[in-house]
Formats: structure tokens, C-alpha cells, sequence
């Protein structure tokens, strides 16, 4: 996979995730973070099962402990991005995940890892961006929905982290089809002790039905498969800043796709501005003409 064709990939892989937010407000709350996880996960497993059976065989003792501590990671950002999501807007939650930008460097420099120029220009255009797209007021960081996608949007800079690690040593999709099948088990463990009755304990419509089939397939088996692959392929960085361009894909759809009451989000000049910068922001980091323009000083100063 070439350098384009992976940046193509994480861009569908944003997509999926920025409309998944969309739907996540059309799961009512009487459906628990728990069992949320459980179907969207359970129902993501079966569908890898299914399309890639014969290769289940090739799983190793080492690629289902990577596949399960994954699943640990994953559960944790899921979990809080669930309970988040159903407090603050859509918009909103998708700024605070894109926080990632932040907590992957500097999760990155414990390993001595350091963001490239272009890197620290285009992290600062777009935390300019997501500032303005977020429309939060300092008041509002106390809010429990803020604080909840916060500690998701952390656990997410870990979950990239460790797969841009284990994607060197075991294959993607075997990776990917293990976590999946560990998360959907970790979350139905915690959504027994919750609710005995689990799956019998719901009621459920066709709307409801449609949703959770969506994320699943979406924003769980295509997004995180896709992901294990591109990781191989790209840095953390690089994920993280086609990640960043959420909120301009999420402010778009929530424009234009009404939630279960009908209702879309406005929007604003603060809004466009914002999401002008984090596209600057997006481009800028994907790209090296800060380390050229040093690399001729350089030699300028050289001869």
C-alpha cells in the first residue's frame, strides 16, 4: 500500500467515523454504553467471521494477547465515547475526540518519537480550527459529556499508538478480527453484571435496528479493519492528523442529517473559519516543505 492509497483509506476510515456520531445520538438512552458495545461489536465480529473464516486458522498465541489488550483499549474509548456522545452535540463531540492531535505527540515523545515541523505548524493551524469549530465556552469543560469524550479521546491516542506497534509484528487483519471479537466479549461480561437479562432486557425497533447494523458494519468492521492495514503502512502522526479533519466531515453531515427529533445543527461563520483552518492544518502536516526549506538553508550556509 503507497503512501496515497493509505491516506485514502484513513480519510474513508474518517468518514465512517464522523457519521458514526450521527447515528450514536439516534441509539435512545435507555440502550446502555455496555449494550451499545456488545451488539455493535458482536455484530461486527460476525460479519469478519463470515467473509474471512478460512483465514482464522492462521491466529497464534501472540496475535490473540495483542488482539486482547486492543480489546481492553478499544472498550475503554468506546465505552466513553458512548456516554459522552449522548450528553453534548455531535460537532462538539467530534472536536473533543480530534483532541488527538495533542495526546498523540505527546504520548509519542515518551518513546523519543519527535513531530516533524510541518507536524507542529499543521497540529497548531488546526487546534486553532477545532477551537473555533467547537463553539465550547470555558464553562462548558466541566461538562460530564466533555470530560468523558476527553478521557475516550486519550485512550484513542493509546489505541494508535500500540496498533502502529503490533501492526509490525502480526498481521493487520487477524488483529483486527481478534479485538473486534474480544471487545463484543469484554462488553457483554460488563453488560451481564449490569443487566442480567442482557439482550432480553430491550425493546426493539426498526430504527434502532438500523442503526446499530450500521455503526457496526461501518464504523466498526470496515473502519477498524482498514485501519490495522493503513497503521502498517503510515505513522501515528499521520493517522491522527487525517483523523483531525473529523469535525469538518461531522459539521457537514450534521447539517445536513436530521437526528431522531428532526433537528440539524446550524451553521455558523465561526464554524466555516474553523473548519478553513483545520484543512490548512491537515495539509501542512502532510506534507515536508518546512524540512526542505531547512535542508537548503542548510546547504546554503554550507557552501
Amino acid at each position: 500500500m503507497t503512501r496515497t492509497e493509505s491516506n485514502i483509506v484513513l480519510f474513508s476510515i474518517t468518514l465512517c467515523w464522523a457519521s458514526s456520531y450521527i447515528f450514536i445520538k439516534n441509539i435512545p438512552s435507555s440502550i446502555s454504553p455496555f449494550a451499545y458495545l456488545t451488539m455493535t461489536t458482536g455484530i461486527a465480529s460476525l460479519i469478519l467471521v463470515i467473509v474471512f473464516f478460512k483465514r482464522l486458522k492462521e491466529f497464534d498465541k501472540k496475535t490473540l494477547q495483542r488482539s486482547l489488550i486492543l480489546a481492553a483499549i478499544l472498550c475503554g474509548n468506546l465505552i466513553l465515547e458512548r456516554i459522552g456522545i449522548t450528553r453534548i452535540p455531535a460537532s462538539t463531540a467530534s472536536f473533543v475526540a480530534s483532541l488527538n492531535i495533542v495526546f498523540v505527540p505527546l504520548l509519542l515523545l515518551l518513546f523519543n518519537r519527535k513531530p516533524s515541523p510541518n507536524n507542529l505548524l499543521g497540529i497548531v493551524l488546526i487546534l486553532i480550527g477545532l477551537i473555533c469549530t467547537s463553539g465550547l465556552k470555558p464553562e462548558d469543560t466541566l461538562n460530564y459529556g466533555v470530560l468523558a469524550m476527553a478521557a475516550a479521546c486519550l485512550f484513542m491516542a493509546m489505541y494508535i499508538i500500540t496498533v502502529d506497534s503490533f501492526t509490525q509484528k502480526s498481521d493487520p487483519l487477524l488483529l483486527g478480527i481478534g479485538q473486534m471479537f474480544f471487545t463484543a466479549i469484554i462488553g457483554f461480561v460488563l453488560w451481564f453484571v449490569e443487566e442480567p437479562k442482557t439482550f432480553f432486557a430491550l425493546t426493539y425497533t426498526k430504527e434502532i435496528l438500523a442503526n446499530i447494523f450500521l455503526l457496526a458494519f461501518f464504523a466498526k468492521a470496515y473502519a477498524y479493519i482498514m485501519l490495522m492495514y493503513s497503521q502498517k503502512y503510515t505513522s501515528p502522526i499521520a493517522v491522527t492528523v487525517i483523523a483531525s479533519t473529523e469535525p469538518v466531515v461531522t459539521l457537514v453531515l450534521a447539517l445536513l442529517i436530521p437526528n431522531t427529533f428532526g433537528s440539524t445543527e446550524l451553521l455558523t461563520s465561526a464554524k466555516l473559519v474553523g473548519a478553513a483552518f483545520i484543512v490548512a492544518g491537515a495539509i501542512c502536516a502532510g506534507t515536508d516543505f518546512l524540512s526542505k526549506k531547512n535542508s537548503l538553508d542548510q546547504c546554503t550556509v554550507g557552501e
